[in-house]
């Protein structure tokens, strides 16, 4: 435990030691629902460390450090809302999800570790009306068609956020010239990996 407990900190560069509790129950309540839930292929608790934690915390390059309101659409098993929530307590989540399997681990996560910060949703986005500073998903779609299906769910002068690995640059090739593209790219260790955060906004009009 303590040295999972030390690659979580050096990994996620955290040392705030409530922050990395609530990191190592998130890891337990995953490995424990996964068995009869099906949450997540990997199995690997560094692997889950560095493909689910570290990969969800990459969205705050993108996030100021404002309290914003976000959705997470189809959060499955909490990424990247979740571990966003745990090291931004100022930021308001909304975690949204169809499948009722993956709700009821979202709330039971909200309970475990104390997140009053995020409601859980369980719907489809084309079926929620509120409206969010920012909507983040992890390559639940093409960049295209999550632009397409939640632009509803942003406020004006709002942004999307939408990690992705592959066929980027044709993705960003597809979007309407409305939109304009910010890209950040960054290296996962251990496993030898890259992340493409990708930053949607309108265009300004002068």
């Amino acid at each position: 435990m303590e040295e999972l407990k030390s690659f979580l900190k050096q990994c996620l560069n955290l040392n705030d030691e409530v922050a990395i509790e609530k990191f190592l129950i998130y890891l337990k309540e995953l490995k424990r629902w996964n068995k009869a839930y099906n949450l997540t292929s990997i199995e690997d608790e560094k692997e889950i460390v560095v493909k689910h934690f570290l990969d969800s915390l990459f969205y705050l390059w993108f996030i100021p450090e404002k309290p914003f309101s976000i959705t997470d659409v189809g959060s499955g098993a909490g990424f990247p809302g979740v571990p966003i929530a745990i090291v931004r307590e100022d930021l308001k989540i909304a975690l949204i999800e169809p499948s009722w399997k993956k709700v009821a681990f979202l709330k039971n996560l909200k309970r475990k570790l104390e997140l009053r910060n995020i409601e859980v949703y369980q719907s489809k986005a084309e079926e929620v009306r509120e409206k969010f500073d920012i909507v983040i998903s992890r390559a639940l779609w093409s960049i295209k068609e999550f632009v397409q299906r939640c632009k509803h769910l942003l406020k004006d002068g709002g942004f999307f956020l939408i990690s992705k690995s592959l066929k980027l640059q044709q993705e960003i090739d597809e979007l309407p010239k409305e939109y304009e593209v910010e890209i950040k790219e960054f290296d996962l260790p251990v496993v030898d990996g890259k992340r493409y955060i990708v930053k949607i906004n309108k265009r300004c009009v002068s």
